[in-house]
């Protein structure tokens, strides 16, 4: 397991060495990417997403209707025999992409298609794609040097803890690897508002809560924001992102507490909660 912690802004803890990838954190970042284009009047939140039935805020948000592939055994066992990745178009067709599981805002469910296509829209409204959008945001502005989009089997493989026959490519809205101490920097300077402008940041903390079985995770009062996944305890309340896939698992979050912690855990394996109360564990013994 490797971990770090941010404290007023200083790494506690030595950085790894180690780039790993960050799943679903991606999320965090593309979010960021989708509100940055807000702050500058590129795109509105509330409006439609082009030729679709819901809004941004809805995609961000998982309550856009939109299902997801994760739910497919035939996705499953596609990765699982190494197969090479679906196009798009036949992802779409596969899920059936425009019939919704609920009128857009009736509802949650977690889509990574809702993030593949917030991807897009970011890539067409930047004029540029998003390996580039990663270098310019995460590198050169922040100086988070190992953050990198991963995007061919050969370059997964080099990652700490990977399955190295993966094609990240599986992961349709795209898949960034750092040293684990950047993921946590990221999130650090992104609710600091070093990244977006305070109103911004505030709308991305905006909470909707969750009716959903947590298991054995720590969070007690499951909400959602704006590529954040959240916890509304007022005696652990939280902001970042947990993220899985092959061979792995990471959680990135921030601890509003008296004494601010953001926390990010990596470990081989696929137990979330682990790494998840690992990060609370750390949390509270800075407190």
């Amino acid at each position: 397991m490797i971990y770090n912690k941010v404290d007023e802004g200083v790494l506690v803890h030595e950085q790894s060495s180690e780039i790993v990838p960050w799943w679903s954190f991606t999320k965090t970042v593309i979010g960021v990417l989708v509100m940055r284009l807000c702050d500058t009047g590129k795109l509105n939140l509330d409006d439609n997403y082009p030729g679709k039935p819901f809004t941004y805020r809805q995609l961000l948000q998982h309550t856009s209707g939109l299902g997801d592939y994760s739910f497919l055994p035939e996705y499953h066992k596609a990765v699982e025999n190494n197969e090479k990745p679906w196009s798009i178009e036949t992802l779409f067709e596969k899920v059936n992409v425009d019939a919704l599981r609920f009128e857009p805002g009736g509802g949650w469910c977690y889509s990574n298609i809702g993030y593949l296509l917030l991807r897009q829209q970011v890539e067409r409204l930047s004029d540029t794609g998003l390996c580039d959008l990663v270098e310019r945001l995460l590198v050169k502005e922040l100086g988070l040097n190992s953050a990198i989009l991963v995007n061919n089997s050969k370059a997964f493989s080099t990652l700490y803890g990977s399955k190295e026959s993966y094609d990240p490519n599986w992961c349709y809205h795209g898949l960034i690897a750092g040293k684990v101490g950047d993921a946590a920097l990221f999130l650090h300077y992104l609710l600091n508002g070093e990244i977006l402008s305070t109103d911004t940041v505030a709308q991305m903390l905006r909470t909707l809560p969750l009716k959903v079985n947590v298991g054995e995770r720590p969070w007690t009062q499951p909400a959602i924001g704006l590529g954040l996944m959240c916890n509304d305890d007022s005696k652990l309340k939280t902001a970042g992102h947990t993220g899985m896939g092959p061979g792995s698992v990471i959680a990135v979050h921030h601890f509003k507490q008296a004494r601010p912690q953001t926390i990010a855990v990596f470990s081989v394996g696929q137990d979330q909660a682990q790494v998840e109360n690992k990060a609370v564990q750390l949390a509270t013994n800075a407190c």
